[in-house]
């Protein structure tokens, strides 16, 4: 017979595999629909889809850590991977809003309809970390000079580097004069607006060599696009 201990933990089982089986389906909901520079790429059935990002995501950090010490050793890395690995969940079953689309006028509820799916996503498992998940999603969407967090900060540059660098190595005429306004205006609204926030905290904590790595990191980002005659505005002096 089962004792009621062994029935709790089956059932909490049960529910962590009913949970990675709907978070499995972000293997077929992509990213970068409707934008320009990427349609032959999606032609050719170069896809990135929420899961491969977020995996991305996981593996830049992995990396980043030990390029940026000093960084590192002032945020909870755990948590990182936890914000990074889940930030996109709510994209599984809705699918993705790309940044082009955005700044023509898309998606202006795309946060409700992503909260309500993660909701109904992390419904059934260990309420702490449900809890924990949907936190990092609200955090997440927060107007970023809102977000004073370090952790959550860091994930959110994490997610635009990768996107932006999945775009550098497959997306074509990138730099043209068709794309070039396009793409400044996205790598300024994500890229550049959450690393000044992350400098100001890090500036006004004192922490002077975590603010220069990540003052390093990204100009050598800006750079790949500077060398496609793109000229992002990067001012950090304020």
């Amino acid at each position: 017979m089962m004792k009621k201990k062994d029935k709790k933990i089956n059932k909490s089982l049960d529910s962590i595999y009913k949970f990675m089986a709907d978070n499995y389906q972000g293997n077929w909901s992509y990213r970068w629909e409707g934008v320009p520079w990427m349609q032959k790429n999606t032609v050719r059935n170069k896809k990135e889809s929420i899961l491969a990002h977020q995996w991305a995501c996981v593996g830049f950090w992995l990396t980043l850590k030990d390029v940026c010490p000093a960084l590192n050793a002032l945020v909870n890395t755990q948590e990182i991977y936890e914000r990074v690995w889940s930030h996109d969940m709510g994209e599984t079953f809705v699918g993705d809003i790309s940044q082009f689309r955005q700044i023509n006028g898309d998606g202006k509820d795309k946060h409700c309809l992503e909260q309500q799916e993660i909701e109904r996503i992390t419904k059934f498992i260990h309420p702490k970390t449900s809890r924990r998940l949907l936190g990092y999603f609200k955090e997440f969407e927060k107007p970023i000079e809102k977000i004073t967090k370090l952790e959550a900060l860091v994930s959110k540059l994490i997610d635009t580097l990768q996107g932006n660098h999945f775009a550098l190595v497959f997306a074509e005429g990138l730099g043209s004069s068709k794309n070039k306004d396009s793409v400044k205006k996205i790598v300024e609204r994500t890229t550049v607006r959450t690393a000044l926030q992350l400098l100001k905290v890090l500036k006004q904590k004192g922490h002077t060599k975590a603010y220069k790595e990540i003052l390093s990191v990204v100009n050598h980002h800006l750079d790949y696009y500077r060398k496609l005659g793109i000229k992002i505005d990067f001012d950090y002096s304020k």
